[in-house]
């Protein structure tokens, strides 16, 4: 490789360092225009480029530097990571399979391939690699970490919790592996060891505030005291967590609740929120903070002891207003009225987010995909789904009646959900929403299913009124499908008998 590259290279790395980054990138740019054409230049531009997060120009002179030498297992192993990096798992399991046949006895390759089959939710071929790469390079925490996940994904938790101990006493302070941990003590049903690790999130995926000057509450009295409660994470764990705060106020505090504006107007209603706000006051007096999701671990409540459903509500002229509106139009004119079944199949992609997109990837269903249940007869089916999911009402031809319009909040939602008998919906914030009411909801839940929803049971002490169909391996939505499509014949069969018997 011609010096000059070389030391320009090096300059460009030292202002990344320093911090310059758009330096650094300038510098980038002006030097490729006269890179020399071999492999190792395109290489190490591919590497600068990486380095800087540029992935689609790093996959370009990845791919430049295997057209002039297919035979280097590094740069496909960069390669796939990369593809890995910008959301694509198909080109990055790919390119890691080609450095794994060239070059067998590396463990990274292995690894790496390990957690992008996570990702694409082939669980078993990531188990498989993983600890093909531990075997290769043992006391690797990567490996260790990805087989412990892969057995978590595969709904055997308690398998997975022997890999997390190895891997957290390699290394005390990894957050990863220690929010694994919590995420397999919890499915398990150990929640006051999961909600402790639990706390880990803050150093694994979850960046906690700085804008808050007051201490983080820790269970300690609260009598006199203000304590704001503020939303982290999605819309659902706000829905789920907020029943905990009743039990702030009856030891004493005065709560602020902070939430996203789409909540605002529906947990108004909640017991025991002194003052809820979307934007915060740097006026407003705090004694103390809580993240919403802490709250269980300093109240030491498990799912059992937790406040009961429904803990929220909606106004009865609202229900009627807007419920009631639902359920006329959908059955005026018909002697004898079909069921009415809402119906949700997607989940937010969170486009900002690469792996909470694969998540939702994987827990959202193509509407298509629930054609058999449009088989029921006396069932008329209405979509809640927001976003672009929804344009798949028109793509498919399905019978399903999108009852959105107008909806701005959790509230409108709210309200309609009682005119419907039963919702139907992937797992996202609408199952909590409903269950929260105490309202019929069947969840349709992914293979490697949500913490809280354990591993194996079709119930859940967190909403009562919820019923789980679980996907039996990932991608197969066939099984949970066939088996709602038989009990929805049975609540229609029951639904008819009722109203049979009130008519005679």
């Amino acid at each position: 490789m011609p010096n000059s590259f070389r030391l320009l290279a090096q300059d460009i790395l030292a202002l990344g360092e320093a911090g310059d980054i758009p330096s650094a990138l300038e510098k980038l740019h002006e030097g490729i225009q006269t890179l020399p054409q071999d492999p190792h230049s395109t290489f190490l531009a591919g590497c600068l480029y990486e380095r800087f997060r540029d992935w689609p120009q790093a996959r370009s002179f990845y791919l430049q530097s295997l057209h002039m030498n297919v035979h280097a297992p590094r740069i496909w192993h960069r390669l796939g990571i990369v593809c890995l990096e910008a959301g694509d798992l198909d080109g990055a399991e790919r390119a890691l399979k080609v450095a794994i046949q060239q070059k067998p006895s590396e463990a990274p390759y292995y690894i790496d391939l390990s957690l992008v089959q996570a990702r694409r939710g082939l669980f078993d071929d990531a188990l498989e690699n993983a600890v093909t790469g531990d075997a290769l390079f043992p006391d690797h925490v990567p490996a260790i970490n990805n087989i412990a996940h892969a057995l978590q994904c595969l709904g055997r938790s308690e398998e997975s919790l022997p890999y997390y101990d190895r891997a957290i006493a390699l290394a005390p302070e990894n957050g990863v592996c220690r929010f694994g941990r919590a995420v397999s003590l919890l499915k398990t049903g150990n929640f006051d060891a999961g909600w402790r690790e639990y706390e880990w999130r803050w150093r694994c995926c979850q960046t906690p505030r700085t804008d808050l000057t007051v201490p983080q509450w820790e269970g300690e009295d609260l009598s006199g005291k203000t304590i704001l409660v503020h939303h982290e994470q999605g819309y659902g764990d706000t829905l789920q967590f907020i029943r905990f705060v009743p039990l702030l106020k009856a030891r004493g505090a005065t709560v602020v609740v902070q939430v996203p504006i789409p909540l605002v107007r529906l947990l108004e209603r909640v017991e025991g929120i002194d003052q809820i706000v979307s934007v915060l006051d740097p006026a407003l007096h705090l004694d103390l903070h809580c993240p919403m999701v802490g709250l269980p671990f300093r109240l030491k409540m498990t799912p059992s002891t937790a406040p009961g459903c429904p803990y929220l509500s909606v106004p009865a002229e609202e229900q009627i207003r807007e419920g009631g509106a639902l359920r006329q139009s959908l059955t005026e004119n018909m002697a004898q009225p079909d069921l009415i079944v809402g119906l949700v199949w997607n989940g937010d992609p969170r486009a900002h987010d690469p792996v909470a997109t694969q998540v939702d990837r994987r827990r959202s269903v193509p509407l298509e995909k629930l054609a058999p249940l449009m088989e029921v007869d006396g069932i008329r089916f209405v979509s809640f789904q927001l976003g672009m999911p929804k344009n798949q009402i028109a793509e498919t031809g399905l019978p399903v009646t999108d009852v959105t319009d107008g909806i701005i909040d959790f509230a409108d939602t709210a309200a309609r959900l009682y005119g419907v008998d039963l919702l139907i919906s992937v797992d996202t914030s609408i199952v909590h929403l409903a269950g929260g009411l105490g309202l019929p909801v069947w969840m349709i839940s992914r293979s490697d299913a949500c913490w809280r929803w354990g591993e194996t049971a079709t119930t859940t002490p967190w909403y009562p009124s919820m019923r789980i169909f679980r996907q039996p391996r990932s991608g197969d939505w066939e099984t949970p499908v066939a088996e709602i499509a038989g009990m929805l014949r049975q609540f229609v069969a029951l639904y008819r008998t009722n109203l049979e018997a009130e008519a005679a």
